[in-house]
Formats: structure tokens, sequence, C-alpha cells
């Protein structure tokens, strides 16, 4: 079997109501999405999703004719691309998928297999009024959900703090919380200054006694140095590295910066075997690799697959905030929307690979010609 092309489709998902997300000061009406196939010679396709993939023919003309098999191969080259124009790991990802199929094995168990399956945590993602949040939170904790990410979007990070503070009393012990601040890096044209050292210490010593499992990119993804003095001035754990451009950036975070959690997106930076890669250096660290995900429902399972195959983190990050960001809006490239089950655990669609074969022929009316 050998790669024989690339090729990507892009789509466009209206949103209406639109999605406020707490990180973005523009109203989402519509999500962009660029699936990516790679052809082998016997047929087989594998997909891929996340960013934009200008370089598709750059990537084409490299790997065409490369065995799916050799994956190193494949990443070596997208780390190549990414050093010169854009974030090619999804392309990675796709030849994973072509490897899973190939061996007729999810690739979880292709990766690994230390488990198949990890506690959800919901991962909120909508700008709303304190009494909401605390709503919904409580509403997901009674459908079995175990725990959930809140995400800071007030000015002042104190008015924050009581969000945490309201949710955690009404919930009590029965849920983790996780806590995102987003001060880790910034969407286009938003100029806001990130939080110093100080402003962080602040932060973490107001949610201590709320019992966080862990506070989230508190300072800029550069400031290493911030991020070692940080965690030496709380007990809170501290995550960070959800949006790094490369596995190196990751393990700087771990070995110098001392961050209990490291978050690459597969579909990101570094691609599955780039983060693999990161996630054993993490474990010799006794840190835990526990990737972001929010990119849409095809990243999402991809980075599933690679966390259940080797994270010792027993949680993943599921973007999950109805109604504004539901399952269906999430996973609009998958042919099923994935669900948290019922005892708050997640697994991927079962199939080899990763279990998902977009409907191509019901996604033609999104196709952007």
């Amino acid at each position: 079997m050998r790669i024989t092309g690339i090729e990507t489709r892009r789509y466009r998902f209206p949103l209406d109501p639109p999605f406020k997300a707490a990180w973005d000061p523009v109203p989402r009406d519509h999500v962009d999405d660029t699936l990516v196939i790679v052809h082998a010679g016997d047929g087989v396709c594998g997909f891929g999703s996340g960013a934009p993939l200008p370089d598709r023919e750059v990537l084409e003309r490299f790997l065409k004719g490369v065995d799916p098999m050799q994956t190193e191969v494949v990443r070596e080259v997208c780390e190549t691309v990414d050093f010169h124009g854009s974030r090619p790991w999804p392309v990675e990802v796709a030849v994973w998928d072509l490897v899973g199929r190939a061996l007729q094995q999810p690739l979880w168990r292709v990766l690994g297999g230390r488990s198949d399956h990890l506690t959800a945590y919901a991962s909120s993602g909508e700008r709303v009024e304190p009494q909401e949040r605390v709503r919904r939170t409580v509403a997901w904790r009674d459908r079995g959900i175990l725990a959930v990410k809140i995400r800071f979007s007030h000015t002042d990070w104190r008015r924050d703090v009581e969000v945490v503070k309201a949710v955690r009393q009404a919930v009590g012990s029965t849920m983790q919380i996780m806590v995102d601040v987003n001060q880790g890096w910034r969407m286009a044209g938003d100029r806001r200054t990130p939080w110093d050292l100080s402003t962080a210490t602040a932060v973490a010593k107001a949610l201590e006694p709320l019992d966080i499992y862990w506070l989230e990119e508190p300072l800029r993804t550069d400031d290493v140095e911030g991020y070692a003095l940080l965690r030496q001035r709380t007990g809170i754990r501290i995550a960070a590295g959800e949006m790094v451009r490369s596995p190196h950036e990751a393990r700087d975070l771990v070995v110098r910066g001392g961050v209990d959690v490291i978050q690459p997106d597969v579909v990101l930076a570094g691609g599955i075997g780039g983060c693999r890669r990161i996630a054993a250096m993490a474990d010799l660290f006794g840190r835990w690799f526990s990737p972001h995900t929010w990119s849409n429902g095809i990243g999402l399972v991809a980075n599933l697959h690679l966390a259940m195959a080797v994270s010792t983190c027993e949680y993943i990050e599921v973007p999950y905030d109805p109604p504004a960001w539901s399952p269906a809006r999430r996973d609009t490239l998958l042919p099923l929307a994935l669900e948290i089950a019922a005892d708050g655990t997640i697994r991927p669609p079962d199939g080899p690979g990763l279990g998902v074969t977009p409907d191509l022929n019901a996604l033609e009316k999104f196709r952007v010609k």
C-alpha cells in the first residue's frame, strides 16, 4: 500500500444563533472546517481534519509513493512543512487512520492500547451569566458527567472566581472542576495584555480553597520561566500548551516550566507521532498528557485515540456546552455525533483507524467550491 494522493475539501457550517465563545470577542455565525483525505493505492482512504491546508500540493509531492506504515517518515515530512508554512498535522492523522484501517484495528489499540475509555470533562465555551453557568453544570452533573471546565470571561478575574465558587457550592464534591483562564494565546486582532506573574499568582491563591483540579493557561505560552515560578507558588496543578506550534515548546513547558499537565493537540502540533513522544516524556517527569480537543469532531476523535493509548491522566477534554455548543454542532464532519456515556466516560466510534468515515454526500451541501 502506498500513498497516491492528498485531497482537501472545505466546508462552512452556519451557526444560528451565533456561538459566543469566551475567548473570542466576536460571536461566531459559522464554522469553517477542512477535511483531509489521504488516498492509498488499494482504494483505502484515511481522514483527518484541523487547520486549513494551503500546503497540500507540497505535502503530496513529498508523500506520494510513501508507505503509510512509515509513520515516522510522514511525521518528519510534516515537520519540515510546518516550519515553512501551515499546520499540516491533519495529514499525519489521516495516515495513521490508514494504518489502523490496514491493520483492521482501532487506532488506540495500534498505538498502545492502554485503556478502552477515558473520563470526559465537559469543556464549556460560551460566555453566559453566572447563574446560567451554575444551572448548566448542575444539569450536566445530574446526567452523569463527572468533571467540568469553567472558562474565565470577565474583565475583572474576581468575578470569574465568584462563578467558580458558586459552581462549587452547587455541585459540592460530586464533580471535578478545571479552570481555564485563556491567557496562553489570543485570537487574531485581540490586543488585550496577557496576565503577568503577579496576577496569575493572585488568581491561583483565590482558587486554592475551591478544590480546583487544575488551572489552565494562566500565563503566555512562551513564559516558561513564569510558569516555573508560578508552580512554586501554588498547590494547584498547572496546565498549559494547548496551542503550541511544536513538541519542542511542549517539552520546555514540562522540563523548564514544571507544568503538571501538557496539552498539545495532535491536529495542531506534532501530529500523533509527535504528541506520543510528548506524552512519553511527560510521563518520565511524572506529569500528564491531556490534549486540547477544540477543533471539530474528527480532531476530538483523533486526540481521544492517542490519549486512550498513552495518557496516564484519566480525563479527556470534550467540548460541550449545549445548546450553544452541542455535540451536533461540534461533530458536523462525523456521520453521528459523539456522546458522553451515562457513566461519564467517552469512547471513540467502533471500527478500524479513527472509526470515522464522513458521509461525503451529506456534507456536499455545506462544501465551499
